[in-house]
């Protein structure tokens, strides 16, 4: 038998001489470079699919917004055209022709064109004959545009102004003048004045998107209206980028700073008939989130590929792992040494870490979805919050004592009269307060820390223009992480309900007074009835009269309650108060709290007044009879 093994051994060890020197190339290897073979040649031809699919997105957006400002500058000549057309229209007026001015600034007035804006007639020497801003008749100061009406007198067609101040309204205005020709001549020029306003409207029918800027620019280059922010860049002239773009061409497309600093596109058209512009720019960051999308994308390729890779690697370590103990399995049986049993390899294994793998993977992506469900339930929640917030028009703010820090939304600044980006502290809020209200609150709000209760005050606001208006506060105390104690809270602008109570109180007023002198009027038909038939019941006349009188009472007693009915302990009150002894032991009543409705708080009075003044024993049972004790 040992001399068996050994030719075994002898065999083995020659086979391994006769083995080729060069066949150094592992399994291992062989399954990384085909991987790295079959992946090399996919991510270059993602990337160039990506990049050329980011160009293409990128060309079809230039072209899409240079039709869009194209097309909005034809708008905008479309536009004016039509202020002229009209102009011109209103020029021919028999009235005008007749020098009928006042019935000409009626019509004028009665135009219907586009608001804000208003007509004014100058004589061709600047001389002011009327203003349909101002009642006519007003004495108005010569036009501060002598240059510009003269021009109109010399070409005798209508012509479009750049944005100016206005000398009658101080406000920045744009003007269309077209000349009125009688007998051959420039008589009048007449002159349609348009607030900035009107091309702001323009731009918001666009529906531009809030990241985005549009603006329209007059022949100066200056800023005439603006999507974002136009309260305070109308009037300015356009950025420098802008206006070197518009000297070199009429339209195009160009990488600019917007005056609020921020780098965008932008894309311009100028108008062929009256030279203004419309410039549109969109965020550089939102155009580059096409070039994120396809580096994500080819990301994510990578990260598929990295992994198709780790899979390789699994895979030879499972297949050259068997492989080697075969090997040493097949050396100790040359060996003659103990054979392990090839059934225990470590595939079976390899397969149980997958699944475990598996399972843990699905365990983090059940949590991700989780995860994933309460951020989806909390941003609903939020959002439902700030819709309530938006519906109720609320604005929230949250005050910190310790630090007289103050942290206000943009709607709780506006109740204030403040911008949104504009500062605005504890000092400026107590500051806006009207100053016979600030004691009232500064207690309400000293009571609320105190006790930490619930804070509900109600005072007025004296805003920036002048403006009064009722604010309504309410708020609670909370208790922070760090243990600060702060106070969070919305604010409501009541102005409206504040006017209505004051309304209803006087119309209610107004109601009693007019009932009363109803009954006045009844009263004294009465008298005269009385006069009139001397014959007559005299206790007729006086029941007649105590009804009224009772009718009045009742009256009274629902317009205390603003007619919102009364209890029936007050009617009965009202009613038996004349018979009532000075101990006020004669009639005691007692029984639930029940509420009447205002008609049968009328007709229970009446019956009340009626059964009264009977024996005590008949109405004792008229009245257990109608259900009361």
């Amino acid at each position: 038998m040992t001399g068996r093994r050994s030719e075994a051994a002898d065999r083995s060890g020659q086979a391994n001489r006769n083995h080729p020197e060069g066949a150094r190339t592992s399994l291992r290897q062989v399954l990384w470079g085909l991987v790295f073979v079959l992946a090399l040649p996919t991510i270059l031809v993602a990337a160039a699919g990506l990049y050329s699919s980011y160009r293409a997105e990128q060309q079809a957006t230039d072209l899409r917004m240079q039709e869009t400002a194209r097309a909005l500058s034809l708008s905008l000549d479309r536009e004016i055209e039509k202020s002229a057309v009209a102009l011109q229209v209103l020029a021919q007026s028999s009235s005008l022709a007749r020098g009928d001015f006042e019935d000409f600034y009626h019509r004028a007035k009665n135009t219907g064109l586009a608001e804000p804006s208003w007509i004014a007639l100058f004589e061709p020497g600047s001389r002011t004959v009327f203003n349909t801003r101002v009642p006519y008749g007003v004495i108005l100061p010569n036009s501060n545009r002598p240059e510009l009406l003269r021009r109109v007198q010399e070409t005798r067609r209508p012509l479009v102004s750049d944005l100016y101040v206005g000398s009658l309204t101080g406000q920045r205005l744009v003007t269309i003048d077209a000349p009125v020709i009688l007998d051959g001549r420039v008589a009048y020029i007449l002159s349609l004045a348009i607030t900035p306003d009107a091309f702001q409207d323009i731009i918001r029918d666009q529906r531009i998107d809030n990241g985005w800027n549009a603006a329209v620019l007059d022949r100066s280059r200056r800023i005439v209206a603006r999507s974002r922010s136009p309260e305070r860049y109308v009037g300015q002239l356009a950025s420098p980028y802008v206006q070197d773009a518009l000297a070199a061409a009429q339209e195009g497309r160009l990488r600019s700073v917007t005056l609020d600093g921020i780098p965008v596109r932008t894309y311009f058209s100028q108008s062929p008939a009256y030279g203004w512009t419309f410039v549109i720019s969109i965020p550089e960051a939102e155009l580059a989130k096409s070039a994120q999308r396809s580096l994500f994308w080819l990301t994510i390729l990578g990260a598929v590929i990295l992994g198709g890779i780790l899979l390789a690697v699994l895979l030879s370590r499972s297949i050259a792992k068997p492989v080697d103990q075969l090997v040493a399995a097949a050396h100790a049986l040359g060996r003659g040494e103990e054979v392990f049993d090839p059934a225990t390899t470590r595939v079976l294994e390899f397969d149980t870490i997958k699944k475990a793998l598996v399972e843990a993977a699905t365990g983090i992506r059940k949590h991700e979805r989780d995860r994933e469900e309460v951020l989806a339930h909390m941003a609903e929640s939020e959002a439902r919050l700030r819709l309530a917030l938006n519906a109720g028009n609320f604005g929230s703010w949250e005050y910190t004592p310790s630090t007289g820090a103050l942290t206000a939304s943009p709607t709780c600044r506006a109740h204030f009269g403040r911008e949104p980006d504009e500062p605005f502290s504890y000092a400026d809020l107590v500051a806006s307060i009207h100053p016979d209200d600030r004691a009232m609150q500064a207690e309400a709000v000293a009571q609320a820390l105190a006790t930490r209760s619930d804070l509900h005050v109600e005072y007025r606001v004296i805003r920036r223009d002048g403006s009064e208006c009722w604010i309504r506060v309410s708020g609670r105390m909370r208790s922070g992480s760090d243990e600060e104690t702060s106070m969070v809270g919305v604010s409501q602008d009541i102005t409206e309900r504040r006017l209505a109570e004051e309304r209803q109180a006087l119309l209610l007023h107004e109601l009693n007074h007019r009932v009363k002198n109803t009954l006045a009027t009844v009263q004294s038909i009465a008298s005269l009835t009385r006069r009139s038939a001397e014959t007559s019941d005299p206790t007729a006349w006086n029941a007649f009269m105590d009804r009224l009188h009772g009718m009045a009472k009742t009256h009274d007693l629902l317009t205390a309650t603003q007619w919102q009915g009364a209890l029936l302990e007050d009617v009965l009150k009202n009613e038996l108060e004349p018979y009532q002894d000075g101990m006020r032991q004669r009639i005691r009543l007692r029984g639930p709290k029940i509420n009447l409705q205002p008609g049968a708080v009328l007709a229970l009075g009446l019956a009340v007044h009626e059964l009264a003044p009977m024996p005590s024993s008949t109405a004792l049972s008229r009245f257990r009879t109608a259900g009361c004790t």
